[in-house]
C-alpha cells in the first residue's frame, strides 16, 4: 500500500491528468459545434446539454457504486474508458465525416463516464488527505482542478491553427497517463459489512441524509442553482456572444475561459492558507454567489471585449470561493458511509443543473437574444439566494473539521 505521505501528491497528479483534457474539451467541443459546423444558438445549447445531461442519470449511480465498491480500482477503469471517446472523434475528423449527431453522441458518452468518475474521486479525498487536513486538501484539489482546466484551455486555443485532431490525441494520452498516478493511491478502508438495499432506496437514503442536515441541504440547493443559472449561460451563451457579438473564434473563446479559470485558481490558492481558519463558510458562499449575479448582469450589457474578459475574471474569483467552500462543507459534514452519494448530489448541481441551464438559455438566446439570455438567469439566481437565506441557517452556520 502506498504510504499516506505520498498518496496526496499522487492524487493531485491523477487529478491533473483528468482536468487538463477536460479543459481542452470545454473549448474544443463548443468550437466544433459553433465554429466548425456553424450551428445556431439552439443547437449549441442542445449540444452542451448533451455533454452535461448524463450527470442527471449517472451521478447518483456513480456515487452509489463508489460507496459500495473500491473507489481506487473504479477510478482506474474510468481513466481508461475516458480515453476512448476522443480517439473515436479524432478518427471521425480524420475521415472528414464530422456531423452534429456524432458530436451529440460524443457528448453523451463522455458525460456519462465523467459522471461516474467525479463522486468516485471525491470519495478518495478524505482517505489521501491524512496529515494535510481536509479543508486544505479540498482547497488544493480545487485549485489544481482549475489549473488543469486552464492548461487545457490554453492548449485548445490552438484549434484554429492546428485543428482538433492533435488536441484529441493529447486528451486521450493524458487520460491513459493518469492511470499510473491512480495505481499509486491506497485502497480506502472497507465499510462494515451491511445488507445493501436496492438502488432507488439507496439513492433515497442519500437524499434523506442531505435533507436532514441543516448544513448540507442549503449548500446543495444553491449549487443546483449555480448549475442552472451560471453554468448553463457560461457553457451555451458565452460562446455565442464571442462568435456573434465579438466575431471571435477559438482564441477569443480561450481568453474568456482563461480569465475565468485563472481567477478561480487565484481564489482557491488564497483559501489554502485560510482553510482551517474559516468557519462561516455558508456566509461566504451566499456573498460570492450573489456577486456572481451582479457580474452576469454586467455581462448582459455586452461591453467591449476586454471588459467582457475582465468581468469573467471577477466571476471566476467568486466561482473559486463558492466551489471550494461548498465542497468543504459537504466533505466535512457527510458521514463516510454516504460520502460518495452526497458528493454525487453536490456534483449533480453542476453536472445536472448545467444541461438544464444550457438548454434553457440557448432557447432564450435563440428567441430573444444574448442580452436577455444573460439577464434572466441573474435575476433568477438572486431570487433563489433570497429564498435560501430566509428558509435556512446558511448565513450563521459554522462548519469546522
Amino acid at each position: 500500500m502506498t504510504a499516506l505521505r505520498t498518496a496526496f501528491p499522487a492524487y493531485l497528479l491523477g487529478l491533473g491528468t483528468w482536468f487538463v483534457p477536460l479543459g481542452i474539451q470545454m473549448v474544443l467541443f463548443p468550437w466544433l459545434v459553433a465554429v466548425v459546423l456553424h450551428m445556431d444558438a439552439f443547437a449549441v445549447g442542445v449540444a452542451q446539454a448533451a455533454l452535461m445531461a448524463p450527470g442527471l442519470l449517472f451521478l447518483p449511480l456513480g456515487g452509489l457504486v463508489a460507496d459500495r465498491g473500491n473507489p481506487r480500482r473504479l477510478l482506474l477503469r474510468y481513466h481508461m474508458l475516458y480515453a476512448a471517446p476522443p480517439l473515436a472523434l479524432a478518427a471521425v475528423l480524420m475521415t472528414g465525416v464530422l456531423s452534429y449527431p456524432l458530436l451529440i453522441a460524443y457528448g453523451i458518452v463522455a458525460g456519462a463516464i465523467g459522471a461516474f468518475a467525479i463522486p468516485t474521486r471525491d470519495a478518495l479525498l478524505p482517505v489521501v488527505s491524512k496529515g494535510v487536513g481536509l479543508p486544505r486538501a479540498v482547497a488544493l484539489a480545487t485549485a489544481l482542478q482549475f489549473i488543469g482546466q486552464i492548461l487545457g484551455i490554453a492548449c485548445a486555443s490552438t484549434a484554429d491553427r492546428f485543428g482538433a485532431v492533435p488536441l484529441l490525441f493529447l486528451h486521450a494520452g493524458l487520460m491513459l497517463a493518469g492511470c499510473l498516478a491512480v495505481r499509486r493511491l491506497p485502497d480506502p478502508p472497507p465499510h462494515p459489512p451491511v445488507e445493501h438495499p436496492g438502488f432507488w432506496r439507496s439513492i433515497a437514503d442519500g437524499i434523506t441524509v442531505a435533507a436532514k442536515s441543516e448544513q448540507i441541504w442549503p449548500v446543495l440547493l444553491i449549487n443546483f442553482g449555480v448549475g442552472i443559472f451560471y453554468v448553463g449561460p457560461f457553457m451555451a451563451v458565452l460562446p455565442l456572444a464571442v462568435r456573434d457579438n465579438y466575431a471571435g473564434g477559438a482564441l477569443e473563446l480561450s481568453y474568456v475561459n482563461l480569465a475565468f479559470w485563472a481567477a478561480s485558481i487565484v481564489a482557491s490558492m488564497a483559501l489554502v492558507g485560510l482553510a482551517r481558519r474559516l468557519t462561516l463558510r455558508g456566509r461566504l458562499i451566499g456573498v460570492t454567489v450573489s456577486a456572481g449575479a451582479l457580474v452576469l448582469t454586467a455581462l448582459s450589457t455586452l461591453p467591449p471585449f476586454p471588459v467582457f474578459v475582465a468581468l469573467n475574471f471577477v466571476w471566476g474569483l467568486g466561482a473559486g470561493i463558492t466551489m471550494t467552500q461548498s465542497r468543504t462543507v459537504v466533505q466535512i459534514v457527510a458521514p463516510p458511509t454516504h460520502r460518495a452519494r452526497l458528493m454525487s448530489l453536490f456534483q449533480l448541481g453542476l453536472g445536472g443543473g448545467g444541461p438544464i441551464g444550457a438548454f434553457l438559455t440557448g432557447t432564450i438566446c435563440s428567441l430573444w437574444g444574448l442580452k436577455v439570455a444573460l439577464l434572466l438567469p441573474a435575476f433568477a439566481m438572486l431570487l433563489l439566494i433570497a429564498v435560501v437565506l430566509v428558509r435556512s441557517r446558511l448565513w450563521t452556520m459554522r462548519t469546522v473539521e
